[in-house]
């Protein structure tokens, strides 16, 4: 059965399940792919910042992370299989590349933040999955250094943790430079494997409210995402939503 993306704010959202998404980045790390996880926050700043629009709009492939996409699959007639995002995803990725003989390089974060989450790596699969880190906070005149890392790191996959759209931007300026084949920006990530940030409750996260616990956990840093920005977003895909019905209706 031919799959059908959900054409959202012209972008194409990749709508496949978390063990399809895994396929993919585990086939393509003998190529060179780019792919990201889009969430509301990401459609809020596409739709203003044109340089980032264009970013998502030319990768491989861009994954259906959170409630609100599953929201607007469901206004939009193209409901979403799953919830294919960075953070689930992780886990189920150290243990296909501790089977495959693949590696990992960890960039991004504060100080510190990589290695801890390079460590719960190995403690969790046993092998070493992670052919190098460093940190996000590095100035312009390092970052030919940072990338040489990357090269004779060997690393099959490079994930980037700076935030959106700054990561994904970092990706598409240097992306013929990094010497990689498949690039992901993973957002924070990080601090939640490196034990920085909590992670919401399972029932939470199965009933699409993880976003509450985040702003419970961090709620200076994200009331105006999660609060200003969800309503939004809803308002953004009601008014797609009635486009379509109205013209649907002038056409019959």
């Amino acid at each position: 059965m031919q799959r059908q993306d959900l054409e959202l704010l012209g972008l194409s959202i990749t709508n496949v399940t978390m063990e399809r998404a895994l396929e993919m980045v585990m086939d393509c790390a003998g190529e060179r792919h780019t792919m990201h996880f889009v969430n509301a926050h990401c459609i809020n700043i596409a739709a203003k910042d044109p340089e980032y629009h264009r970013i998502l709009s030319q990768a491989d492939a861009l994954f259906a992370d959170g409630s609100g996409i599953r929201f607007a699959g469901k206004w939009l007639g193209t409901p979403i299989i799953d919830n294919v995002n960075g953070t689930d995803m992780f886990p189920l990725l150290c243990q296909a590349c501790a089977r495959s003989g693949k590696r990992l390089f960890l960039l991004g974060a504060a100080p510190g933040i990589a290695q801890q989450v390079a460590d719960w790596t190995k403690e969790h699969t046993g092998s070493e999955v992670v052919a190098g880190y460093h940190h996000g906070f590095f100035s312009s005149a390092e970052e030919s250094s940072v990338v040489e890392s990357i090269h004779s790191s060997g690393a099959d996959l490079l994930l980037v943790a700076m935030g959106v759209p700054a990561q994904e931007k970092w990706i598409a300026r240097l992306r013929d430079r990094l010497d990689v084949p498949v690039c992901m920006g993973v957002g924070g990530l990080f601090d939640f494997y490196s034990g920085s940030i909590s992670r919401a409750p399972k029932w939470m996260r199965s009933v699409g409210i993880e976003w509450v616990w985040r702003l419970c956990m961090e709620p200076h840093r994200m009331w105006r995402r999660y609060i200003v920005g969800n309503v939004v977003f809803i308002v953004r895909i009601a008014r797609i939503r009635f486009t379509r019905v109205h013209k649907e209706s002038a056409t019959e």
